[in-house]
């Protein structure tokens, strides 16, 4: 997709049950998600089990010569911490590398904010080690977050 001169795709790491609403979202009563069903229902909530449905996505950008991707998703060899499935994906690269992506040529990863569910792609395991996924980008992290 294109916005202005911007090329915008969207790589999906994972998309699925990422655990209960009562586990994720411990303060929403459940009265207020059968309340909601109707909107949430199919595609955001499986209303017979209580699984919150979501998708881990990162976003890719290109203009004017740079790669710039937007969150990095689940991440190579890390265990979520929010329950979805181990088959969460890993073939980010794979994925990446099928629109045009070499994880050498991105220029910027822009982190939304520091969560396993955006940042986790950053870094890889190798030969023992964790290892940047893109050695050559510059990474953005809000001040917060960093210093947290």
């Amino acid at each position: 997709m294109l916005l202005g001169n911007v090329e915008v795709s969207r790589v999906v790491e994972f998309h699925g049950a990422f655990g209960t609403t009562d586990v994720l979202f411990p303060s929403v009563p459940g009265e207020l998600w059968r309340r909601h069903e109707s909107w949430l229902a199919p595609d955001f909530l499986n209303a017979e089990t209580g699984e919150w449905l979501s998708s881990v996505q990162t976003w890719v950008l290109r203009s004017a010569g740079r790669t710039v991707l937007v969150d990095t998703g689940l991440g190579h060899g890390k265990a979520p911490e929010f329950g979805a499935p181990d088959e969460h994906g890993d073939d980010l690269l794979g994925r990446l590398a099928a629109t045009g992506v070499r994880p050498d040529e991105v220029d910027l990863v822009i982190n939304t904010h520091l969560h396993d569910d955006h940042v986790g792609w950053n870094t890889r395991f190798v030969d023992g080690e964790w290892v940047p996924t893109f050695p050559h980008a510059q990474y953005l992290i809000s001040r917060a977050d960093f210093d947290f």
